[in-house]
């Protein structure tokens, strides 16, 4: 079937998660006209997945004016834990070392589905920003001048030009594919899973903190508080090709089980809203910029979900690819965006987040002591825990 009609836009973004959110917004508050193509509908739905704001993308929010809205209902972390299912030792850092580093010395946690729906209405608001929802790219052919889309929309096809295309369209990402870009890495060979349950853990365990990684004789758990529940992670003993459990996973009751230090909880007082197996992966596109496509977030980079760290670098680069854009040479600096953003994905984001996942994995009895014994006297001293917080919170690499 050939296009219906055309659509023509300065900058054309493929994805309306937060990364093409951020990305619109900052682009229309350089005065650059851009559409937002959505293969989805308006729904945002509720899922626990991603929460983690650190301090500079907070900072970045603000430039947008959306921190405030953030910071009424988010949950303010201002410490730092980690902790064992079977061992005493322990080591708590305290947000309060980051006061003159950042505007906001603390760490937030805050659905990345009330995000979105914060973006969402921003964008709704903003006058030179086009989003269109049930928009899927099937075709991408570009030149030295601009980028032409074959969009699948009710039933018909349309083209929409533009001289710059943002790919934000996630893990699996059509722009990536039609590219042909490279996207190297490795999955997990286990399962992991994200559990969502109002259970009160903090009437149950003392001295709980909003956010703590746990070590255990089965790998990590990390207990997280949301504004509307707590949000547990875990690494599971499910293969990614297994078929896995029917029911509550046997590794996130056996933690539960002994983080109370008694018998699982019935499941009435146990409730689950949202039990949900996810494989995890570490990969890296070969290119962020393709010719004039240029690649943001989980499209151009994969890392494990262990301290937060993909949703803040994708948010990271939508600022910056829109910074580049907004340059009057717009060649050099999309270069350097992409040769930027990539190093940091390669250099940074990918090598915590490994470390982060390897060392809280780590099942042996004296090897989780010694982590926590190691960490404990980081923690201790404060230069040394200043300079800590400033790596897991992202400091210094935002631009």
């Amino acid at each position: 079937m050939p296009p219906s009609h055309s659509v023509q836009a300065p900058v054309v973004v493929l994805g309306g998660g937060p990364v093409g959110m951020v990305t619109a917004l900052a682009l229309a508050r350089y005065d650059i006209g851009v559409v937002v193509l959505e293969q989805g509908h308006d729904e945002v739905r509720s899922e626990w997945r991603g929460s983690t704001v650190h301090p500079p993308t907070l900072e970045l929010l603000d430039e947008l004016d959306l921190a405030a809205p953030v910071l009424a209902e988010a949950v303010r972390v201002r410490r730092l834990d980690y902790r064992d299912l079977e061992l005493t030792e322990s080591a708590q850092f305290s947000y309060d070392l980051l006061e003159g580093e950042t505007r906001y010395p603390f760490r937030l946690q805050y659905e990345q589905y009330k995000l979105v729906r914060q973006l969402r209405r921003a964008v709704a608001e903003t006058p030179n920003v086009d989003l269109r929802f049930g928009h899927e790219v099937v075709g991408l052919r570009q030149d030295d001048t601009g980028v032409e889309l074959e969009v699948a929309v009710d039933g018909g096809r349309r083209t929409v030009s533009c001289h710059w295309a943002v790919a934000a369209d996630g893990a699996h990402s059509i722009a990536r594919k039609l590219l042909d870009v490279p996207f190297p890495g490795f999955t997990y060979p286990s399962m992991s899973l994200v559990v969502a349950t109002p259970f009160r853990f903090e009437d149950a365990v003392p001295d709980l903190s909003e956010v703590g990684y746990w070590s255990g004789p089965r790998g990590r758990f990390s207990l997280i508080r949301t504004p509307d529940i707590w949000r547990a992670a875990l690494s599971t003993n499910t293969g990614v090709d297994d078929e896995p459990s029917t029911g509550t996973h046997p590794d996130f009751l056996a933690a539960v089980e002994l983080l109370l230090g008694s018998p699982t909880p019935p499941d009435g007082l146990l409730p689950l809203h949202q039990h949900q197996m996810y494989r995890s992966h570490q990969r890296l596109a070969g290119s962020f910029r393709i010719g004039r496509v240029l690649l943001a977030g989980d499209a151009a980079h994969l890392s494990s979900t262990t301290g937060g760290m993909g949703l803040n670098s994708g948010i990271h680069d939508a600022m910056a690819v829109a910074a580049a854009l907004a340059e009057s040479d717009q060649e050099t600096a999309t270069t350097a965006y992409a040769q930027r953003r990539r190093s940091i994905a390669e250099r940074f984001v990918q090598p915590t987040t490994t470390e982060n996942r390897t060392s809280a994995d780590a099942a042996d009895l004296a090897g989780r002591r010694e982590r926590l014994v190691r960490l404990r006297a980081v923690a201790d001293n404060a230069e040394e825990a200043r300079a800590y917080l400033r790596r897991v919170s992202m400091l210094g690499i935002q631009h």
